[in-house]
């Protein structure tokens, strides 16, 4: 019996075509919600069954990441005590994953790590994700890697037992919804009436304080060229008082369908996050990555991606750079078809 565990919206979204495929292909498997993401998670359950485990209250305003850690422990605890798995499956680099893979490994259950291998090589960019990551990876029995510079950095490490290369599931969810879903009316609304716009999301912790208000100013200034659609992140709420002009829509966070229509449809992407970087290539968009490191080289490799920390004035032109061909897919197709035959 496998138990698949997610914890956040991004983390749900690359589990939800493995969970599918493992109910396709009738294989035992239970599913943890482990609570982080509550308001953002109840979306996809049109796509998945509601989860078999749910842990409560393990989100509390200002808490740090040790006490974030300590309640996962604890209520996984009780939950491994009481259920016998014979693999647990994380995915990716959050807090929740390593705590889960740290869970299972204390009661000697094998861990599975989808998205295994991504590297800076600078721990404190992004934290925690960079160590959260390096940790699961030696816990980990079974390491599936979205691409090969992926595995090859397990390999740097002595990591070669158990390490398969399989692609990302961010291809295969990307690919549904853009294929079986439509966008809402609202949404539609936003992509017919605003030609050539960029779609922007910023909320990484190293970036808050001054790196967040220049880019914020620079958008300001861009805008009286560029047309950008901004997405607010909760954490930071003073963007919808700093960015003022009108040729800067401010919208709430999305639904996944949404962000797959409103990426599909753009000029391209700026961000700082992970999974948007891979999305940019699923939709053959172009990306500025505002960030000084990136544990997704293979978007910059590819030509579609360009890492410039805050510079978003500087390079604000790669957008409008003749367009290259279509780019063959760095993190593969069929993913999760892939992982079943290794599982």
């Amino acid at each position: 019996m496998f138990l698949i565990c997610f914890g956040t919206r991004p983390e749900l979204i690359k589990c939800i075509p493995l969970i599918r495929k493992f109910k396709e292909n009738n294989i035992q498997f239970k599913t943890l919600f482990s609570g982080q993401h509550e308001n953002l998670i109840k979306d996809f359950y049109k796509y998945i069954d509601e989860p078999d485990f749910t842990f409560t209250n393990i989100m509390e305003h200002g808490q740090t990441l040790n006490q974030l850690s300590s309640k996962i422990l604890l209520q996984s605890n009780k939950l491994f005590l009481e259920n016998t798995f014979s693999n647990v499956i994380v995915q990716g680099d959050t807090t929740t994953a390593y705590s889960l893979a740290l869970s299972a490994f204390h009661f000697q259950i094998p861990v599975i790590h989808l998205e295994a291998g991504l590297r800076t090589n600078d721990k404190y960019s992004p934290f925690p994700e960079e160590i959260n990551r390096r940790l699961i990876s030696q816990i980990a029995s079974i390491h599936l890697c979205p691409t090969t510079l992926s595995l090859e950095n397990l390999q740097k490490e002595e990591i070669t037992n158990g390490v398969h290369l399989v692609g990302n599931t961010v291809v295969d969810i990307y690919k549904y919804i853009f294929e079986n879903t439509l966008p809402s009316n609202n949404i539609r609304n936003i992509i017919d009436n605003n030609k050539e716009y960029i779609v922007v999301t910023l909320h990484r912790r190293e970036n808050r304080g001054d790196k967040i208000h220049s880019m914020w100013k620079q958008l300001n200034i861009l805008s009286n060229k560029y047309k950008f659609i901004y997405i607010t992140h909760p954490s930071l709420p003073d963007s919808k008082k700093i960015l003022n002009n009108s040729n800067i829509i401010l919208l709430d966070p999305q639904d996944y369908e949404s962000m797959v229509h409103l990426i599909s449809n753009s000029k391209g992407i700026i961000t700082d996050s992970g999974g948007l970087q891979e999305e940019a290539v699923c939709a053959n968009k172009r990306v500025l990555v505002c960030r000084d490191t990136t544990e997704r080289p293979e978007t910059i490799n590819c030509g579609l991606g360009k890492l410039i920390d805050t510079q978003i004035t500087e390079n604000i032109c790669f957008f409008d750079e003749e367009f290259i061909d279509v780019v063959e897919n760095p993190y593969g197709n069929d993913v999760c078809e892939k992982i079943i035959t290794k599982l």
